[in-house]
């Protein structure tokens, strides 16, 4: 996995480098909500525990911050950065964390070019990898949650006058996200559960 990231991180900064002399450069602000769910994983036939992890609600957080963007022009491919302050509200029966995040997602992007309206109208697609660093110490008894949380982002969006940017997408949890060191009481060693966090964005954005 961090031989994947490591080259991950180089194509990306690879990609920014060859287009940026050329290609069309913005930044902006950025803000929007995410829609949180925890996945307790590895829990095997302990069903007295896995009524424990039930759903008790979807919980509604938020994002803010400032964003770059480039694209190479013909073919509408580029890249974005966002640099985001994040809130993120989960719940359920026996794990409840509201937590802040550096936020810092890095999206491969392409705009599909519409003929005729593409200055008014534009859909893109994008996916990358998503970083978010917690801030604080945690908080939770017997539970241990990691400082890094690692995610990939698969979304749609469409850019309204070449300025606003509407998008919609789903991250989904690479990295187990926290342990626990006394599983409710029992005696249930750590590598028996895993917990991945998966979110949906709804996000706008502002380029100049």
């Amino acid at each position: 996995m961090k031989t994947f990231h490591k080259t991950l991180l180089v194509a990306l900064l690879a990609i920014f480098s060859f287009g940026y002399a050329s290609a069309d450069f913005r930044f902006g602000v950025k803000a929007g909500l995410n829609f949180n769910n925890v996945n307790f994983q590895k829990l095997k036939d302990l069903t007295d525990v896995k009524d424990q992890f039930a759903d008790k609600s979807n919980q509604t957080g938020w994002m803010a911050g400032v964003m770059a963007e480039f694209t190479i022009p013909i073919v509408n491919i580029g890249a974005d950065a966002s640099i985001m302050y994040a809130r993120q509200n989960v719940e359920k029966t026996a794990f409840y964390s509201n937590r802040d995040f550096l936020d810092i997602p890095i999206n491969l992007k392409w705009k599909i070019g519409l003929p005729v309206v593409n200055k008014i109208i534009t859909p893109m697609i994008y996916t990358g990898p998503d970083f978010m660093f917690a801030f604080g110490k945690n908080t939770l008894k017997d539970i241990k949650e990691k400082k890094c949380e690692v995610g990939w982002n698969l979304g749609v969006g469409i850019e309204f006058f070449r300025h606003l940017q509407i998008q919609g997408g789903y991250c989904f949890g690479l990295n187990s996200v926290a342990k626990y060191t006394n599983l409710v009481g029992l005696n249930i060693p750590e590598n028996d559960l895993k917990v991945k966090k998966n979110y949906w964005t709804l996000t706008a954005a502002y380029l100049f």
